[in-house]
């Protein structure tokens, strides 16, 4: 996901490090609605507002959304913007969701804040491709973790990385164990050795047993190949986009 810096007062920035809000459409024959999610990962500092695929399988009821619509008045081109509550997000992340869309969006007539389950407008389900199935809850926020499986060093070690964790996080010279609370993902990078990816399938089988043994509850075991991700992997991930291209200097 590629994003850029946004200035916007100090009370919101806190709650608005990086987005992609201001990169607006060029003038097009036909612009198109974006989507945007605002979450929190961990704490406050990691509370972000990021653009993801403007589909209402991606919406989550533990999340707040801004959906911007593009729409004519007069001849000419202006765009409507939703604010959009799950009903199991939190009042902050509320308020934050409807800062970041006054503040930021400066080519909008009106925000309107839709309430999950309130008769959402028809063009809002229209501009997210129809109404679908989407995830009714984000319980895995308060589970979910990822560790890092290399031997770079010329020892195979297993290390967490922190709770704001995103896509670039997963490298490709190594494999990568994500923990969702009901599944552990074993992801693995494309030019990871032969030796990470048997003591890394290892590590997942022991971790798996040892938080079974811990609470009772299994996870079910999956693995998972760079570009091959589903959709209950990549809605883990604050933001999703295609892989950055490797350079000849990457290590």
């Amino acid at each position: 996901v590629y994003v850029t810096i946004v200035t916007l007062p100090v009370y919101v920035y806190p709650v608005l490090q990086v987005s992609d809000l201001q990169n607006n459409d060029p003038v097009q024959v036909n612009p198109r609605p974006r989507l945007y999610q605002v979450r929190q990962n961990g704490n406050i500092l990691a509370q972000r507002c990021v653009e993801i695929g403007c589909s209402s399988l991606l919406l989550n009821s533990g999340f707040c959304y801004i959906l911007k619509v593009p729409a004519e008045r007069e001849g000419e081109m202006t765009y409507i913007l939703y604010v959009w509550v799950g009903s199991r997000s939190s009042e902050d992340l509320m308020n934050a969701s409807v800062d970041i869309a006054k503040e930021a969006f400066d080519d909008v007539d009106t925000v309107t804040v839709l309430y999950e389950g309130t008769n959402e407008p028809d063009i809002f389900w229209s501009s997210l491709g129809g109404r679908k199935q989407y995830d009714n809850n984000a319980d895995w926020m308060d589970l979910i973790r990822l560790f890092r499986c290399s031997n770079e060093r010329g020892y195979f070690a297993v290390s967490e990385k922190c709770s704001d964790f995103c896509q670039d996080d997963l490298s490709d010279e190594d494999v990568m164990i994500l923990d969702s609370g009901t599944d552990v993902f074993v992801w693995i990078g494309e030019e990871s050795s032969d030796v990470e990816r048997k003591l890394a399938l290892k590590s997942a089988q022991l971790y798996q047993q040892h938080v079974q043994d811990l609470s009772g509850e299994a996870r079910k075991l999956s693995i998972v190949r760079r570009g091959k991700e589903n959709l209950k992997f990549i809605k883990l991930f604050h933001g999703w986009g295609p892989f950055r291209a490797r350079t000849k200097n990457s290590s």
